[in-house]
């Protein structure tokens, strides 16, 4: 078996975004007339949400800063972003087959916010109630795994996952008592891990203020990732096919660190999310959105106007996903929308590899992919991960980006590892796993 991540990263290509100067505050996008909640189900449960047997349903009145459950009531998963009626709650079936229940609410004047939250921070901040809620905070913050055994390093990072999108320098910026408070917070509940800031060379002087660990990298990609970043900061690289928890690593953008900070000071649960649009002339905006705004609401919002045949992006340049309506929702994890207009869709073609080798020069992971793909168009995917180092991909998008071909490397390697976890989940229960 190919194990070629010993050998380490290979150096960043790309330059970030960058935030200096004076930080101009975002533009809030208003309250939306309309929500849209997503949560990811099985296929078990969105058979539930098919037949309308949920606890979350239509006409059920919700209320701003309250947490609900989906199929039972005890089981807080949901932030409502506003008050309002639930419309509907309906399913979609995403990318790799994944599923997701959405719950439409329609809103009503803001009102006063729910006391729940409130009441779990004040009465025990680091209480299993109160990780479970500051884990629906804007960034998806992990919380609720900190007290996990063998976690043994926190990163706090100010660098962003893909191009175009500045969200987290923003936030480490604009945001910096709040950080701090989070920061601080988080090193409470886990003393025994190392807690450190990564973050641009560029912005060094501003750690100081936060009394963090810091560790300061070239505001290239692919630094930001997740597991490159990881890999620097314990100076070797992640095992090949282990998630960062496995590995001992926990990750929190800057943006949930400053939004964990507010709700500590606000005794409430923050669901703005910021958001880096790019325009269709390329221009990009900083915008603040409540959690499930939908995409449409968000442009006419900057004045930018959607017509038929523009491609909409959830996500940076090279990782993101394509949308299917300008009234998609932003999520909690969405840093970055973009938007092309019908003149400038990025080709994609069916054209063979041409064995040029830039995948290989330019993948962070030493991964041969000029030879893994030939493999993924076969169908051979044990094949993959034992002779060609697919557990070993960071999901960069490098490849996709560099190949001249046009071919759609990243999504062939990310449909060949969601296919394979898929088949192990079958085998585990010993049947099909629709």
């Amino acid at each position: 078996m190919i194990r070629r991540s010993f050998f380490g990263y290979l150096a960043a290509k790309l330059p970030y975004e960058t935030v200096q100067g004076g930080l101009p505050d975002p533009v809030d996008t208003g309250l939306p007339g309309e929500v849209t909640l997503q949560i990811q189900v099985a296929a078990d449960q969105k058979s539930l949400v098919d037949k309308k047997k949920t606890v979350l349903k239509k006409g059920v009145e919700v209320q701003r800063g309250a947490v609900y459950g989906l199929f039972d009531e005890e089981m807080k998963e949901l932030a409502a972003p506003v008050s309002g009626t639930v419309t509907s709650v309906e399913t979609r079936t995403g990318n790799y087959g994944r599923h997701f229940a959405l719950i439409n609410i329609e809103t009503s004047e803001e009102g006063e916010a729910s006391s729940t939250i409130a009441d779990a921070l004040s009465a025990a901040p680091k209480g299993a109630e109160s990780l479970s809620f500051l884990s629906l905070l804007p960034g998806q913050p992990p919380f609720n795994r900190l007290a996990e055994d063998g976690i043994h390093t926190v990163i706090l990072s100010a660098l962003e996952k893909d191009l175009v999108t500045n969200v987290n320098q923003y936030a480490l910026q604009a945001r910096k008592a709040d950080f701090k408070r989070g920061a601080d917070f988080i090193k409470e509940l886990a003393p025994k891990a190392r807690v450190v800031l990564a973050l641009p060379q560029y912005l060094e002087a501003e750690a100081k203020e936060t009394g963090c660990e810091t560790v300061g990298v070239k505001n290239l990609y692919p630094n930001g990732n997740p597991t490159l970043l990881a890999g620097r900061i314990a100076g070797k690289p992640v095992p090949a096919g282990k998630s960062l928890e496995e590995a001992g690593f926990l990750l929190f953008s800057a943006e949930s660190v400053a939004a964990a900070g507010k709700a500590l000071r606000t005794r409430s649960l923050p669901q703005e999310k910021l958001v880096t649009l790019t325009l269709k002339n390329k221009e990009t905006k900083l915008v603040s959105a409540r959690i499930g705004t939908p995409l449409a609401k968000i442009f006419e919002a900057v004045g930018e106007e959607l017509v038929e045949r523009d491609h909409l992006i959830m996500g940076g340049p090279l990782t993101g996903t394509s949308v299917y309506t300008p009234n998609f929702p932003v999520g909690p994890d969405t840093d970055a929308i973009i938007c092309h207009g019908p003149e400038n869709m990025p080709r994609l073609t069916d054209t063979y590899c041409i064995n040029c080798g830039k995948c290989v020069r330019v993948c962070p992971a030493n991964m041969p992919v000029n030879l893994l793909i030939r493999v993924l168009e076969n169908g051979l995917y044990e094949e993959a991960v034992e002779k060609y180092d697919l557990d070993a991909c960071v999901e960069c998008g490098l490849c996709s980006f560099i190949c001249v071909a046009k071919m759609p490397l990243f999504q062939q390697i990310m449909l060949a590892r969601h296919t394979l976890a898929e088949s192990q989940k079958s085998a585990e229960k010993g049947g099909s796993n629709d």
